[in-house]
C-alpha cells in the first residue's frame, strides 16, 4: 500500500498462527487498508473452527475485534461435541494471545 510521500509496504507483520500469504495481505492493504489474519482450520467429526484478527501492516491490531468461526455439517455426537468444546477453548486461548 502506498500513500503520497510514504514508502510502499512490502510485507505485513503476522501473528505466528496466521496462514494467509503475504501477497494476499498486500492486496488487502491496497484495497481495504487492513490485513485479515486467518488461522489454519481445526477440524473434527462434522465441524471446523478457525479464528481471525485484523491489523495494519506493522501488525498493530485495528478496530475489528478478533473472531472465532465455528462451522458444523449437522448435529454432533456427544463425543464430537466434547472434542468441539475442547478445541473451541484451545482456539479461544490462541486467539487471545
Amino acid at each position: 500500500m502506498t500513500t503520497l510521500g510514504t514508502t510502499p509496504v512490502t510485507a505485513v507483520a503476522c501473528p505466528a498462527w496466521c496462514s494467509v500469504t503475504q501477497g494476499t495481505h498486500l492486496r488487502e492493504l491496497r484495497w481495504e487498508g487492513r490485513a485479515l489474519h486467518w488461522s489454519d482450520a481445526r477440524t473434527g467429526e462434522g465441524w471446523e473452527i478457525r479464528h481471525t484478527s485484523a491489523s495494519d501492516a506493522d501488525g498493530h491490531p485495528i478496530e475489528i475485534e478478533p473472531k472465532v468461526y465455528v462451522t458444523t455439517n449437522s448435529g454432533l455426537t456427544l463425543a464430537g461435541a466434547e472434542a468441539l468444546a475442547l478445541t473451541l477453548l484451545a482456539t479461544y486461548e490462541e486467539a487471545a494471545d
